[in-house]
């Protein structure tokens, strides 16, 4: 199968991912095919794919004509054969649990065209285990989106153990037909590239805010003065006290127990204070906004104890080969988290001791062996490994 095979693809799941991604296949001019468990969920799912796009067009990033047209590509339905049926490329995207996955791909594998490419949209789960109920593993692959799927352009294309290159190049050629930018994942390890890079961080924001020296605000306050355009303690309340959680629990089991959450977010959790989502988490919420006092900036920790943390995992992934390159690794958390740049390219003009002193102090002050600065970080080699 080449590009110019693909007419149809099918979308299971209408969530946020779910529409999100039939979204970008219907303005590249994709007939799509979205599935769910219930009619309500399709049509808010369609509903807001309407209203992205007649924003799009209302700014003039789309004519009138664009909108219609790609609006009359989506067909929805309850049945899953009814959607995979002649279907060249299956994405799934349903919610980030393993028993589901694999009973819904088992139903897919059975009903889908055998020569069609199945995907999955998980953020962290292994490609291998989910494509272990499919007929045909070669042609089975991680697709992973970055939320708002709209905008970001980042999709990372993941090999589980048996995917096949031609399966993983096809899929790249499609991402960059639907306005993306791909990356491939060489090895199925959690987190895959970008989640990966920023999991030594979210464990260490779960430590800092148990710490309690050092207030969300102070340390969100000098990330703001460097310009991010959301701080991570806001980015934690806004993707969910409860998804956070539940992704630090999956590397706890998958990474190391020292990433399980700690009791800070826990008690917001137990308390049902889950960030935007339910008005409070961290922060207080109001009309889609954190309340966020910035007028003290934490000296304690800065931007470099974040940036090392990054790198040094970087130097992690790199050695475990989960890249083809080091400009691949940039790209992916430029472009997935988006960053002003990757970690080695902003690391590139910093000392080694410099990042190493930074490491270690947080090692020691938190306890997390994880943390511990790489050899590459040490004697400087992160600048030039890969290159």
């Amino acid at each position: 199968m080449n590009i110019n095979d693909v007419k149809k693809i099918a979308v299971l799941g209408s969530g946020a991912m779910g529409h999100g991604i039939t979204q970008v296949c219907i303005q590249a001019g994709y007939n799509v095919v979205m599935r769910d468990i219930k009619q309500e969920f399709l049509d808010s799912g369609v509903a807001k794919i309407r209203e992205s796009l007649e924003f799009l067009a209302g700014k003039g990033k789309i004519s009138a004509e664009d909108k219609d047209m790609a609006l009359s590509l989506i067909k929805t339905t309850l049945d899953t054969k009814e959607a995979v049926s002649n279907a060249q490329v299956i994405i799934e995207a349903v919610p980030e649990i393993m028993d589901l996955k694999k009973t819904v791909f088992k139903e897919v594998s059975e009903s889908c065209p055998a020569d069609a490419i199945l995907a999955t949209n998980t953020s962290t789960m292994s490609i291998s285990e989910i494509g272990s109920v499919v007929k045909n593993p070669e042609r089975f692959v991680g697709l992973h989106f970055f939320n708002p799927v709209n905008r970001m352009k980042l999709v990372e294309v993941i090999y589980g153990n048996k995917t096949s290159d031609a399966t993983v190049d096809l899929m790249c050629e499609i991402a960059k037909k639907i306005n993306k930018i791909p990356v491939k994942v060489m090895k199925d390890r959690p987190g895959f590239i970008v989640n990966r890079i920023n999991a030594p961080n979210q464990a260490l924001l779960s430590a800092i805010l148990d710490e309690g020296k050092v207030l969300p605000q102070e340390l969100d306050a000098v990330m703001k003065k460097i310009g991010a355009k959301m701080a991570p303690f806001e980015t934690a309340d806004f993707v969910g006290l409860d998804v956070f959680c539940h992704t630090l629990d999956y590397y706890a089991k998958t990474l190391s127990p020292q990433y399980k959450p700690g009791k800070f977010l826990t008690s917001k959790i137990a308390k049902k204070e889950l960030g935007m989502k339910s008005g409070k988490g961290i922060y207080e919420w109001k009309d889609g906004k954190a309340v966020i006092d910035t007028s003290k900036a934490s000296e304690d920790l800065t931007p470099v104890h974040l940036l090392a943390v990054q790198v040094n995992e970087a130097v992690k992934v790199w050695k475990e080969g989960l890249a083809k390159s080091i400009q691949d690794i940039d790209d992916a958390v430029k472009f997935g988290m988006n960053a002003f740049a990757g970690p080695f390219a902003l690391a590139a003009g910093m000392q080694p001791q410099q990042l190493t002193d930074a490491l270690n102090s947080l090692t020691k002050r938190f306890g997390l062996d994880f943390l511990k600065p790489e050899p590459e970080i040490i004697d400087g080699s992160f600048k030039t490994i890969g290159r």
